[in-house]
């Protein structure tokens, strides 16, 4: 098929790499699960805490916040029901393709690559456009680079 100079070409554009974060996993929260995820995010809004990558799980709640609010979600989390684990020394790795739903495979090329790196990964989301992944930062650099390596430019 022929492309035209205005078309976006298919494959991956960037890849992106932010640290600083830390991830919460509140889980076991018990019944009315929908009443406790909610008390666990009023409690967190209470305490002034900014969460990004918000996602819901089959018996709690994860999210991301900035290490700065390290201390203040400890806090927190020490009050929270169910089990918490507060884990620091987190980044997160997007990796940027227009319409990246639509190329068969690459998600899963990209996912199967970052598990294969040996930097442990602890959560996948996806738009239409990017995926991001949260990995521990230690090595996250060096997986970046591969990424920007062997992904860019369509190749996989």
């Amino acid at each position: 098929m022929e492309r035209h100079d205005f078309e976006i070409r298919p494959g991956v554009h960037r890849v992106e790499l932010r640290h600083g974060y830390t991830q919460v996993h509140v889980t076991n929260l018990g019944e009315p699960l929908t009443e406790r995820r909610i008390e666990v995010l009023r409690m967190v809004a209470e305490a002034g805490i900014s969460l990004d990558f918000l996602k819901l799980t089959h018996c709690g709640l994860s999210f991301l916040v900035p290490d700065s609010q390290l201390e203040p979600v400890r806090e927190v989390a020490a009050r929270l029901p169910g089990t918490t684990s507060v884990e620091s020394g987190r980044s997160v790795l997007s990796v940027h393709a227009p319409n990246m739903r639509d190329e068969e495979g690459l998600m899963a090329s990209i996912v199967h690559r970052a598990l294969e790196s040996g930097c442990a990964v602890s959560h996948v989301g996806d738009m239409h456009d990017s995926l991001m992944l949260v990995v521990e930062s230690e090595g996250s650099e060096r997986v970046a680079e591969e990424f920007r390596a062997t992904l860019i430019g369509g190749s996989r």
